[in-house]
């Protein structure tokens, strides 16, 4: 399936809200991961099924991340059991959604696209996710399982952190700022082998030189598309007045989030803008190359051809040409090539054209 667009025919002609998934299918089972938390208390559990997932409890403060998007039935069960507006499920099982943000009644919706570089392919594969923040209640959806958010889940078990004191604004704040962090990793991964390229292009410019370039520009260009509209996103959380998002202690952390998008992009511009550098001294210097070679061709040329000439005059059949029977017309003959192309060579080196 393309990346920059994924096709839409499966919900043609559809209403509004309809549970359709657009997509790839990347695990076979759909999961829940269970956390409730505060101060004190800290519980997590794992279901397989919907009805044994908890139900939303406004006393407490918890998170739902559901791993696996494809199964319609199962995110059916999902919407209704977690009360979310038919229109946000739509966008979740959309996953060629662009990054957004957006107020409901109930809650405030955000999704964005996790990035890998995937080295065998070498190309930046996608993973969305979608967080629904809902009361003390935060929401989270997953196309498959991974290792991106391990690192707040170890701080959310941690009962000094922050996570565990500040709502669940805060907590889709640190989970989207993992996101962030991968794009700042992948952003640093590919400048360092942008960076090496340029020792190769100058010393020895060939096709593999080519084909880096061109696929590092085409991820680039492919990263920017999808981490331009997340700035957009910051700059709505901050705006926003929604009363989920709780504007005397995250906000901060949000505007840190959003220079951290803008770090992102202009880093990323940057590495494309040194790639455009690259390829034109790539094509300067396979000129420069060409441009020596047809020179020493040129160079022959212009010796031989005048040789040639003679060759020809004295190789022809001729009833009289007295110099042919001239007992040293051979020995001359050669002392006149070998000094034309002598005094050729040494005015061509005079005037520096090798």
């Amino acid at each position: 399936m393309a990346r920059f667009y994924k096709k839409r025919s499966a919900n043609k002609g559809l209403p509004p809200g309809s549970l359709v998934f657009i997509g790839t299918k990347k695990v076979d089972t759909p999961t829940v991961e269970y956390v409730s938390y505060d101060q004190e208390n800290f519980t997590e559990s794992e279901f397989l099924r919907v009805e044994n997932v908890p139900k939303n409890d406004p006393e407490k403060r918890q998170w739902y991340n559901i791993t696996g998007l494809d199964n319609e039935e199962f995110m059916a069960h999902i919407q209704q059991r977690l009360n979310i507006h038919p229109l946000a499920m739509e966008d979740v099982m959309n996953t060629g959604q662009r990054a957004k943000f957006e107020e409901f009644e109930e809650f405030a919706f955000t999704t964005l696209k996790m990035l890998q570089f995937d080295s065998k392919a070498s190309r930046v594969i996608t993973e969305q996710v979608s967080f629904v923040i809902k009361g003390t209640t935060l929401i989270t959806f997953q196309e498959e399982p991974g290792d991106t958010f391990d690192a707040v889940r170890k701080r959310l078990r941690n009962p000094k952190s922050n996570i565990r004191k500040l709502g669940p604004d805060y907590l889709a704040y640190a989970l989207m700022d993992s996101i962030v962090d991968n794009y700042v990793y992948l952003i640093e991964g590919m400048g360092e082998k942008v960076d090496d390229l340029e020792l190769k292009i100058l010393e020895d410019p060939d096709e593999d030189a080519l084909q880096q370039i061109n696929m590092y520009k085409r991820e680039l260009h492919f990263i920017l598309k999808v981490v331009r509209p997340v700035r957009e996103l910051t700059h709505n959380l901050i705006r926003t007045e929604s009363e989920f998002i709780d504007k005397k202690k995250t906000l901060a952390f949000y505007k840190d989030l959003d220079d951290l998008i803008t770090h992102v992009i202009e880093s990323a511009e940057a590495y494309r803008q040194v790639l455009t550098d690259y390829l034109q001294v790539y094509h300067t210097n396979v000129s420069a190359k060409m441009n020596d070679i047809m020179k020493v061709l040129t160079i022959f040329s212009a010796i031989f051809i005048p040789l040639s000439f003679f060759a020809g005059v004295y190789g022809t059949n001729f009833d009289y040409f007295p110099e042919l029977h001239f007992k040293y017309s051979y020995f001359i003959f050669w002392g006149v090539i070998v000094t034309m192309a002598g005094g050729m060579l040494y005015y061509f080196k005079r005037k520096g054209w090798f």
